[in-house]
């Protein structure tokens, strides 16, 4: 992924450290925002993503050459924009820690006549022949997170996690035969996290994740990030608006998937929430 990419999705989260440490500090005490995301312990959300999908993969058996890396969109024409329920549970077991666990999934597939030669482990595919496409993409995302600045209205803080990826690829022709591979991809993470209560019912939150890391039979890069406004009408009901950047790079010489993905999903997402 480019390092612009990464600068420019971290600018959000930069400039909401920046007003949060330079926010006035002379307000009374009852003018300081109170928000529920910041004072309950439990807090839950289901939502709903509409996402901007791109996914590039290979299986190599030796092979080289234009095709042995597939654009499942592009070549058997998988949905690029889909709809991707999401769900988040996070609980502060101290004033300053917090555990945070994310799930979302996503199946496609498609059948068409292929464009040009592809490669797909044993599997030769020549132009025009009739094949079947799928790409699955399943993450749980879990964290530890610690509050190194916190007060009534703002929170900062840094932490450990992983994405726990799984990742199923199939390309199959009725004539030709079919191949499949599979892996579960443990992407670790350094995240941080920025929550400023704006009023008592507004509340801003902004995540990074990143990290790059060599773990064996798996090298695996990660960069994520999010943004959201929360708007919490009630005690115990919010409903938020957001933007969710996913991108993962996988290279695996197991036995499972020999070979490279790379897998973006990005776009704005909308959810209701509920603190207690």
């Amino acid at each position: 992924m480019p390092c612009c990419t990464n600068r420019v999705a971290s600018l959000p989260f930069l400039a909401a450290i920046f007003a949060m440490w330079h926010a006035p500090e002379a307000r009374a005490q009852n003018a300081i925002p109170q928000h529920a995301v910041l004072s309950d312990r439990w807090f839950i959300s289901a939502g709903v993503l509409w996402g901007q999908s791109d996914v590039t993969a290979n299986l190599n058996t030796g092979r080289i050459g234009a095709g042995a890396l597939v654009d499942f969109e592009d070549d058997f024409g998988l949905d690029e924009h889909n709809f991707v329920g999401t769900l988040m549970f996070r609980t502060h077991f101290s004033p300053r820690w917090q555990l945070e666990l994310e799930y979302f999934k996503l199946d496609r597939a498609n059948e068409r006549h292929i464009t040009r030669t592809i490669d797909w482990g044993d599997l030769n595919i020549p132009v025009e022949a009739f094949a079947r496409g799928s790409f699955d993409v399943e993450d749980a995302r879990v964290s530890i997170g610690y509050a190194f600045f916190k007060t009534q209205d703002k929170e900062v803080g840094i932490g450990l996690g992983a994405h726990i990826t799984r990742m199923e690829a199939s390309i199959s022709s009725e004539r030709l035969g079919s191949n499949r591979a599979a892996q579960t991809a443990p992407l670790p993470f350094v995240t941080m996290y920025a929550r400023m209560a704006l009023t008592d019912r507004w509340l801003l939150n902004i995540r990074v994740d990143r990290l790059s890391l060599d773990t064996g039979d798996i090298d695996g890069d990660v960069f994520s990030s999010g943004a959201e406004f929360i708007y919490q009408p009630w005690r115990h009901f919010g409903i938020g608006i957001g933007y969710r950047d996913i991108n993962f790079k996988v290279s695996s010489t197991s036995d499972d998937w020999r070979g490279k993905a790379q897998v973006q999903q990005n776009g704005p997402m909308l959810f209701v929430s509920s603190t207690f």
